[in-house]
């Protein structure tokens, strides 16, 4: 009996084991088909977060790339190596000086992904000014002992008298009152926009090039062209060249029949017509299609913008594509038509009664007469000359000047942001013998007289006129540095009586005067639009569109307008600096990138 109970407890022992091992079976075979159902989902879900962390820490590292290069835009203290944080990532920043420029390496890093950039940025040279005097198509008038060390260049006639002499060489180009021959425009603003030039991501890629048809009826060499332009954000863009091409089988042909340099920095955020003399003038056939090609070097995070609207030029249309390839695309719409003006025709140049050349400088005009050169005399044609003319060279073109309308209106923005002041303002005499102002536009007038000083903390736009006399100064504030600032008025510009503008006394800092005033012409009772006898100080003068008559004892570092009249013991002082001046905001005064690359 005892036996029986034994054998029984045996076999229920057993059995349990039995099903301990079964169940335990069952759970490795339950565990294993899990892991094995699991594992690419693990690996799935890991590739994923691998992925999304990529995308933070280079959004991170693009972020704090940004933010350096804003602050170096705007002249801002960058250090040399500074930590950003946005959420929970966190980018590194390292900033070194180098000869050519400035190399941005920045490191973020999102759970064990890492994304790291280089970027290597040169300073621009922003608004630059190359000649002592550039005049437009009214040229310039120098009589007695008037005299510019420097350069001078003009798109008209340059003419003395009375021994006026000129330190380095003179430019006079073809082509003053050019006839508009073919335009294309419609509304304002535009209903349509060619963009191409760039991209903002690495699959938003914009058209390189855009190229407009257009047909000539006359013989008339063709001189300059004007596009209604501008750009995408003030960011750094690249010069673009603007060619004259011929037509191969309904698109541009490699073969460029003129060209014009588009400066980058003269385009601004808003549309503004920009004129581009051609450098040289070609003869086209009439009734044959031509096109002007838009031809840009393509752009990271910045593009180019052309106002367009449909079929509003009957004799071409608008393709995109890239210059010296055959694959060019119609634009979206397809029957777009950018806003062009195209000129032909102008007079030849002359340069008569100058002594030009003491430090080497060259004579170089259509003709030049009467005139003592050191250096070469380049022209077809003269008489009185000291030497011969070399006909070796063609004529010279016109060259655009260095300040845009595009530009005008940014620091116009910039004043306007600052505040509006209503009313004349007028420092000296006492008691109101000191001020301070700028940014600040003001509507009205602005005297400066009577020994007062006006220091400018930012950027001035009058309205009326500005009038400094009776020894009162117009200065920059300490917080310009080597920086130079701006006043833009829409009046006429009055400087006598020892009045001056002055810089903060660093080297590299001036104050530019810009007038639109378009004076004598209009209502201006034959007053020019920039009137200076008597010393004037570290200022660049410029009125693009009106007339700069200097008298007496005046002196200035540069002068740009389409007319300019020296008499007297006048003199332009030229400082080289002025090629790559910069100023403290605005259009100038920023950094361009050459090199952005992932490490």
């Amino acid at each position: 009996m005892n036996e029986v109970r034994n054998i029984n407890l045996r076999r229920r022992v057993e059995d349990g084991y039995v099903v301990i091992i079964n169940v335990l079976i069952l759970t490795l075979l339950t565990t294993f088909i899990s892991y094995a159902v699991a594992t690419p989902l693990l690996s799935s879900s890991r590739a994923a977060d691998d992925i999304l962390d990529s995308k933070r820490a280079l959004t991170v590292a693009s972020s704090a790339l940004d933010e350096t290069l804003y602050k170096m835009k705007r002249q801002m203290t960058v250090m040399p190596s500074e930590t950003l944080t946005l959420d929970d990532v966190s980018a590194s920043v390292s900033v070194s000086t180098t000869f050519e420029g400035r190399i941005i390496q920045v490191s973020a890093a999102a759970e064990a992904v890492e994304r790291n950039l280089r970027v290597e940025v040169a300073e621009s040279e922003g608004v630059s000014f190359s000649y002592g005097l550039q005049s437009g198509r009214g040229g310039f008038e120098m009589s007695g002992g008037a005299g510019i060390n420097g350069n001078v260049y003009s798109n008209g006639n340059v003419i003395g008298s009375g021994g006026p002499w000129v330190t380095g060489s003179v430019t006079v180009a073809n082509g003053a009152d050019p006839s508009l021959h073919q335009s294309s425009s419609g509304a304002l603003p535009p209903p349509n926009e060619i963009l191409f030039g760039g991209q903002l991501v690495w699959n938003d890629v914009k058209p390189q090039d855009v190229a407009q048809s257009f047909i000539v009826s006359t013989t008339t060499p063709v001189t300059s062209v004007r596009l209604y332009i501008k750009k995408y954000a003030n960011v750094w863009m690249n010069d673009a060249t603007v060619r004259i091409t011929n037509n191969v089988s309904g698109r541009p042909g490699n073969t460029t029949l003129a060209s014009a340099t588009l400066a980058a920095n003269q385009v601004t955020t808003s549309f503004n017509y920009l004129s581009l003399p051609l450098s040289s003038q070609p003869t086209l056939t009439p009734g044959n299609t031509y096109w002007i090609v838009v031809d840009t070097a393509n752009s990271w995070n910045s593009y180019y913008i052309l106002g367009a609207a449909p079929d509003v030029y009957g004799s071409g249309l608008a393709k995109t594509g890239q210059w010296g390839g055959s694959s060019w695309a119609n634009t979206s719409p397809s029957s777009l038509d950018a806003y062009f003006d195209l000129y032909v025709g102008g007079e030849q140049g002359r340069i008569s009664g100058v002594s030009i050349g003491s430090s080497g400088g060259d004579a170089w005009a259509h003709e030049v007469s009467n005139s003592n050169v050191t250096g070469t005399i380049y022209c077809q044609a003269g008489s009185g000359n000291n030497k011969a003319c070399d006909t070796s060279r063609t004529d010279p073109a016109q060259q655009p000047f260095p300040v845009s309308d595009g530009n005008i209106d940014a620091w116009k923005t910039e004043a306007e942001a600052g505040g509006v002041q209503t009313g004349d303002v007028t420092i000296g005499p006492w008691p109101n013998q000191t001020a301070s102002l700028g940014p600040r536009k003001i509507v009205g007038n602005l005297t400066v007289s009577s020994g007062g000083v006006l220091t400018v903390n930012g950027t001035l736009w009058v309205t009326g006129n500005i009038v400094v006399s009776g020894a009162g100064v117009i200065k920059l504030a300490d917080s310009y540095g080597g920086q130079s600032g701006v006043i833009v008025t829409d009046g006429r510009v009055s400087v006598s009586g020892g009045g001056q503008f002055a810089n903060n006394g660093q080297s590299g800092s001036y104050i530019m005067v810009v007038t639109t005033s378009t004076c004598p012409t209009g209502s201006c009772s034959n007053n020019p639009a920039i009137s200076v006898s008597g010393g004037t100080g570290s200022v660049i003068l410029n009125a693009q569109k009106g007339t700069i008559n200097f008298s007496g004892g005046a002196s200035a570092k540069q002068a740009t307008a389409e007319k300019i009249i020296m008499s007297g013991g006048t003199t332009v002082n030229y400082e080289t600096g002025l090629a790559d001046m910069n100023f403290s905001s605005g259009p100038s005064g920023s950094w361009s990138v050459t090199s952005w690359s992932e490490i």
